[in-house]
């Protein structure tokens, strides 16, 4: 195998975790492409995307049982595609959106959006609290692949209804 893999791990929070897992990858000769890191409540999470040719990728797969033990952490390697689909196929944007959190508000965005065949590439959401009143508010943010042939008038109108429903102020602008 030629291409690349992903490497996600999870496991308690703690200073020197990210040191442990890069010195993996680069004991292993990996590359790092991409990568997001996170502490949720204590857990840490991680994915990465790493350059992995076949004696790498074998290197990575026989050393995780190791690294799983050294470090205490869930981890899970797993071969991806060797390149990203044509950008020509579709245009970039970013959506924002936040309003007085309750459950289900990225649900029907997302199911929204996969209606009409859009990616979401990349999602962040955050709770924090209204400046005056302290009430829970939550943000999302979606980095979306919009199918070029797809009319974004129609949907900013679908948002737009969405949103209003949900209670939520949002932004789609082209990246």
């Amino acid at each position: 195998m030629d291409g690349y893999a992903v490497l996600t791990i999870v496991g308690d929070d703690r200073p020197g975790l990210v040191d442990e897992v890069t010195r993996f990858v680069l004991d292993c000769g990996a590359n790092l492409e991409d990568g997001r890191m996170v502490n949720l409540h204590g857990q840490f999470a991680m994915m990465m995307l790493l350059d992995a040719a076949e004696p790498v990728f074998e290197c990575l797969r026989t050393r995780l049982p190791d690294l799983r033990e050294a470090s205490r952490v869930r981890a899970e390697l797993t071969p991806a595609g060797a390149g990203r689909p044509s950008a020509a196929a579709a245009i970039p944007y970013r959506l924002t959106a936040s309003g007085m959190d309750h459950p289900g508000l990225v649900q029907p965005v997302a199911h929204l959006l996969a209606e009409r065949g859009i990616n979401i590439e990349s999602a962040q959401t955050t709770l924090s609290h209204a400046p005056v009143t302290g009430a829970p508010l939550f943000e999302m943010e979606f980095v979306l692949s919009v199918p070029a042939g797809l009319a974004v008038a129609d949907l900013r109108t679908a948002l737009g209804g969405l949103c209003d429903e949900l209670n939520m102020d949002w932004r789609l602008a082209a990246l």
